[in-house]
């Protein structure tokens, strides 16, 4: 397999994982609006724990979205010109490690699951784009002799 085609597995899985997210946020506010609200300050503001939790999601659903672009980027880097990830695929293979750490830790069953295949994705696409600049570095090398 190729590293662009697995950078483009996560990037779509990714926002599969942000889709399920939103959604999960919708039903939030869903069981929330039944509830008594109750205002705590914060910043000098009323506000309620479900502006909090609304915001929060929101805001992680945003940078799952940064992280779908980032490895479609990446896809097409490795393609292109793989020389130019550097060491931005393995960063990006620890934090979605972190992500599986998190998932198993919190959640269970699909969620594990989505979080442990673009982790995989992840390193086996920075892993083939590692190998690939080191094969052309090593083609580029003259031999002496």
């Amino acid at each position: 397999m190729k590293a662009s085609l697995l950078y483009r597995i996560a990037s779509v899985l990714l926002i599969v994982v942000a889709a399920f997210n939103t959604y999960s946020l919708l039903r939030f506010w869903q069981v929330a609006g039944s509830m008594n609200p109750v205002h705590f300050p914060v910043a000098g503001r009323d506000v309620t724990y479900t502006q909090i939790v609304v915001t929060y999601e929101l805001f992680c659903s945003l940078c799952i979205l940064f992280g779908a672009y980032l490895a479609w980027h990446l896809g097409r880097l490795a393609r292109t010109t793989p020389q130019a990830i550097g060491a931005l695929g393995w960063i990006f293979f620890a934090y979605q490690l972190a992500g599986v750490g998190f998932s198993f830790t919190f959640f269970s069953g699909l969620v594990r699951i989505l979080a442990a295949t673009i982790a995989i994705c992840m390193g086996w696409a920075s892993w083939l784009s590692t190998t690939h600049r080191q094969g052309q570095k090593q083609q580029s090398e003259p031999v002496l002799g």
